[in-house]
């Protein structure tokens, strides 16, 4: 795997509780995880378990993020620009958090910093009719 992404030991801290490869590799996995999601996946997933999957990926990213020097997140933010610019062109925006009440407010989720958790497809959305509505 490159190394374009730091694999800090302070980034490995904050992975301690999450799967090998994610742990192994960080920034340089979850990055071109969440790249190839968007591009082949974004506007066609059907399945709720599988998007809740990809989509905390991207959450994983923005803790990273939060405790990089300006310097490396501000590079590292400009790669993510045209990722989630192609995220947001093939979802919608949607009234609740994927994840459902409860975990929203256990985890303090809020549609400006984790905009990731408030937006579906066309697939998702009729395939889990009801739990979710259009803004």
């Amino acid at each position: 795997m490159t190394t374009e992404f730091p694999h800090t030991e302070e980034i490995k801290t904050i992975l301690k509780d999450k799967a090998e490869f994610v742990r192994q590799d960080g920034l340089n996995y979850l990055i071109p995880k969440w790249k190839r999601f968007t591009d082949n996946y974004a506007d066609n997933e059907d399945s709720i378990y599988e998007w809740l999957n990809e989509i905390d990926a991207r959450k994983i990213i923005d803790e990273i993020l939060f405790m990089l020097p300006n310097t490396e997140s501000a590079k590292i933010i400009e790669v993510l620009k045209e990722i989630d610019t192609k995220f947001i062109e093939k979802t919608f925006e949607i009234n609740e958090c994927v994840w459902n009440d409860k975990v929203e407010k256990e985890n303090k989720y809020d549609r400006q910093k984790n905009w990731y958790y408030y937006r579906v497809n066309q697939n998702l959305f009729e395939n889990e009719a009801g739990q979710f509505t259009k803004q």
